[in-house]
């Protein structure tokens, strides 16, 4: 095994394991929920409507995280695609 393809392998695992990352929070964030107070709407509108900005605000910061690791795996893993492509050469090129 040479070492390009050890590097391919590698990225390939570090990919795989940011997109397993990504999922994760992609799961937590489909998991937020709106925390219903004890009182009535209709007494405190705004208790309501501000847990649900606070349940959104949640969910929207691990949809971020969830992007930004899905990208960083699809970049791993290209890497080690482009890395187990590769083929090694032990040809010299001469001059002229």
């Amino acid at each position: 095994m040479t070492l390009t393809h050890a590097a391919a392998i590698l990225f390939a695992l570090a990919g795989l394991f940011t997109a397993i990352a990504a999922a994760f929070y992609w799961w937590k964030a489909s998991r937020v929920t709106i925390q219903q107070p004890v009182a009535s709407i209709s007494d405190v509108p705004q208790l309501h409507i501000m847990n649900g900005h606070v349940a959104y605000n949640a969910s929207s910061e691990l949809n971020s995280r969830a992007a930004l690791l899905t990208g960083i795996a699809a970049v791993l893993s290209a890497i080690g695609s482009v890395l187990g492509v590769l083929r090694p050469t032990n040809r010299t090129v001469s001059p002229g």
